[in-house]
């Protein structure tokens, strides 16, 4: 019986660090007329309530200017970043500017642009400037959308990446504790 209990054990131990150890920068990107779009979390796996940031990046790569279009003039608003799963909208950055003015956006040769921004996990539940009915997402996997907010939208060209969440550590264990308990509490009741 002590055997099954400390198998199980460590069983649940290596399931539970095997996620951590595959846990690396996941990125993605699309090369479309002289101009990469780029898009990267910092880690492929992520522990429910951590924060995912992601960093979007725009390079020209040609020895031209390059201009993509309009966008809104205010530096926060060229990016447009969201998170789906199973194409619903879980989150959006949001981004006010008080002014509506539009200007094109320019890539000088070899040029990058880049923005970051960060998820902080909770579905904003299809409304993103209320946070009273926000929640916290369960664990599953979610697609990062990054794009360039030009107007109109069909001149967009989103890439994105995929992550996945898992329970935080100690759920596991407690998970896995409960589990053995159960397993030893059962054991026990046949040998009566």
């Amino acid at each position: 019986m002590r055997r099954v209990i400390i198998t199980i054990g460590l069983m649940g131990l290596v399931l539970g660090i095997a996620p951590f150890a595959m846990a690396e920068v996941d990125s993605n990107y699309i090369d479309q007329g002289g101009v990469r779009y780029y898009i990267q979390t910092d880690k492929a796996i992520y522990n429910l309530s951590e924060n995912v940031n992601i960093l979007y990046r725009v390079s020209n790569l040609t020895n031209e200017n390059i201009n993509l279009g309009w966008v809104i003039d205010d530096p926060i608003a060229y990016y447009d970043f969201r998170v789906t799963q199973s194409d619903n909208l879980i989150w959006k950055y949001y981004f006010f500017t008080g002014v509506m003015e539009q200007t094109n956006f320019y890539l000088n040769p070899f040029e990058t642009k880049e923005f970051q921004a960060s998820w902080n996990m909770m579905n904003y539940n299809g409304t993103i400037l209320t946070q009273s009915d926000d929640f916290l997402v369960s664990p599953g996997f979610y697609n990062i959308f990054g794009e360039v907010a030009l107007w109109p939208k069909s001149d967009r060209i989103p890439v994105n990446v995929s992550v996945e969440i898992i329970p935080e550590p100690s759920s596991l264990l407690l998970f896995g504790a409960g589990l053995i308990g159960l397993l030893a509490r059962n054991r026990t009741n046949l040998k009566k």
